[in-house]
């Protein structure tokens, strides 16, 4: 036996066995009691977040994330549960809130906890304005602009339903649905429903008893009759008028402007004819930095040949014109005296002229390779610089142009002969980042305008 195995060697396995054995039996007995303290953890996480149970995060996502981070997550949705603030969020609000929440909460203090809320108690009116702003947004482009639209007594749900008659996942009209219903509730003054009740609700039991999916079926609430047809979508129309007369005033309010109930258009002239007299504050809404860089990029000033010469009309504090001066030459047109001085004392632009840029005739400046420029929005006052400055350009110069969403739908003969020109033109519209103006004192929503002279494509 000893030829095969020292006796030394068999009574050192012998111990380090039960050495073994005895750290298994230490390692059970404090994930034991690991056990324990984790469950009277989350004992304490449920009571310091009664109000997060909804709150899910799957084992993949906690195994992301920090301690710290998971328990700030339940604790800070729980706080926005307790105070209702969250039946003022509309979906896109709540799924920030979500998204920021899973990824990165901030810490859980006293203090921040106190600044949060009031943060969100003053802004909830603003909060609340923006949800019924942007869940109309979504069903038809022409709620973008509060001086081209209001909510009427019908709008229309295009492809809620799938071709099998379920919701229509990519188009999220189900939300839209739970959005509009918890605007009125709210404006009604009551409190807003689970997200599987309500219409919602309605529509999918009725369309469960049916059982035929995909067919024309028509449901009422006390808010609404919806009419579900065959390819797909739904017809919604409003019983309450005077919820509607609210939600439209708070639409308006959102944007910057109240929207009187029987709006008449401000048609008192035609495409040539100008708007003499200044706007209030003369228009003034300086474009934010990251706008501003958004739209000059867009400009192309990239020239082998040499700098481009750039005009900015309506400079106001210049942030275009900043922007466009780090690749040309650039000239500025301001009204505001006090702007134009600060604007030579940047010391970065050729020559600024304190003047009315309507006044101005290009013999005065000559011309230019590019136009950049964020005008007066008002009683369509941009479409009046616009056609200004394209007088302004060199013959195979470009215009770029930070214009109001009312541009793209107004029924007024002026903006619907320049659509009419911006088409000869070729010229092309892009929708500019929600919200971009907020900064700066107002919601409404832009669009760019980009227009070759010679009426040149982009393609």
């Amino acid at each position: 036996m000893n030829a095969l195995v020292s006796r030394a060697s068999i009574s050192d396995i012998a111990q380090r066995r039960d050495a073994c054995l005895a750290a298994f039996q230490r390692a059970r007995e404090i994930e034991a009691r690991a056990a324990e303290e984790l469950s009277a953890a989350h004992q304490l996480l449920k009571s310091a977040a009664p109000f997060s149970q909804g709150f899910y995060m799957s084992k993949e996502d906690e195994a992301k994330i920090q301690d710290r981070q998971f328990i700030d997550a339940r604790v800070w949705d729980s706080l926005v549960r307790s105070t209702e603030l969250n039946h003022l969020m509309d979906k896109k609000a709540k799924d920030e809130l979500r998204q920021q929440l899973m990824t990165d909460p901030p810490e859980f203090t006293e203090d921040s906890a106190y600044s949060t809320i009031e943060k969100f108690a003053s802004e909830a009116g603003m909060i609340f304005r923006r949800g019924i702003a942007e869940a109309f947004s979504t069903l038809d482009r022409r709620f973008r602009s509060h001086s081209g639209w209001k909510i009427g007594n019908r709008v229309i749900l295009s492809s809620a339903f799938d071709v099998w008659g379920h919701w229509n996942y990519n188009r999220d009209h189900r939300s839209t649905l739970q959005d509009i219903e918890r605007t009125f509730l709210i404006l009604d003054g009551r409190k807003p429903v689970a997200d599987y009740a309500g219409i919602v609700g309605e529509i999918d039991e009725h369309r469960r008893g049916d059982g035929r999916g995909a067919r024309q079926s028509e449901i009422e609430s006390e808010f609404y009759k919806v009419r579900i047809f065959q390819n797909g979508n739904a017809h919604l129309w409003f019983k309450r008028d005077d919820l509607v007369q609210t939600a439209n005033r708070m639409i308006g309010e959102y944007y910057g402007e109240v929207i009187p109930e029987e709006r008449k258009y401000d048609d008192d002239g035609g495409l040539h004819e100008p708007k003499r007299t200044p706007a209030k504050n003369y228009g003034f809404f300086p474009t934010p930095d990251a706008l501003a860089e958004r739209v000059v990029d867009r400009a192309n000033l990239h020239n082998r040949d040499g700098k481009y010469r750039v005009l900015e009309p309506s400079a106001g504090t210049g942030q275009l014109a900043r922007a466009a001066a780090k690749l040309s030459t650039v000239d500025c047109i301001e009204i505001q005296p006090d702007l134009a001085e600060r604007l030579r004392g940047q010391n970065l632009f050729r020559k600024v002229f304190c003047v009315d840029f309507l006044s101005l005739k290009p013999e005065t400046t000559g011309l230019y390779d590019r136009v950049i420029m964020n005008p007066p929005f008002d009683r369509e006052r941009d479409i009046d610089h616009v056609m200004h400055a394209l007088k302004f350009l060199e013959p195979k110069g470009f215009l770029i142009a930070i214009m109001s969403a009312h541009t793209e739908f107004a029924e007024t003969r002026k903006a619907a002969a320049f659509r009419d020109l911006m088409a000869k033109m070729n010229a092309q519209w892009d929708d500019n980042p929600r919200n971009s103006f907020s900064s700066v004192g107002t919601n409404v929503n832009t669009i760019t305008l980009r227009v070759f002279k010679d009426g040149r494509t982009f393609w």
